[in-house]
């Protein structure tokens, strides 16, 4: 079964609702953040091999299911991301720095 999807603007990505399948969510990430997804996803289904508890499996799903929400518009999370490192440090990040350093930084 697929879970609905939100429309929005035709140029950006179909964001998953809540329930939304880890393939779902996968696709929706902008791709620079699947790798990140995976290794997420596939740490928290070891864990849940060992305990046999899935709620870290739903809870991976459903924090990279907000980020792809957060990162729809990259120019937009762009500009978020630096103007909240600018007001954590007091600095602005250098105007060529890439979005996952300034992220790495927060």
């Amino acid at each position: 079964m697929t879970s609905p999807v939100a429309r929005g603007s035709e140029s950006l990505p179909r964001l998953p609702l809540p329930g939304a399948t880890p393939r779902e969510v996968r696709a929706a990430l902008l791709p620079e953040y699947r790798e990140r997804f995976d290794e997420d996803y596939r740490a928290a289904l070891e864990e849940a091999g060992r305990t046999l508890e899935l709620t870290g499996v739903l809870d991976t799903v459903e924090h990279w299911r907000t980020r792809a929400w957060i990162t729809r518009d990259p120019a937009r999370h762009r500009r978020m991301v630096r103007r909240a490192a600018e007001l954590l440090t007091g600095h602005v990040p250098p105007a060529d720095e890439p979005v996952a350093v300034t992220e790495a930084r927060l």
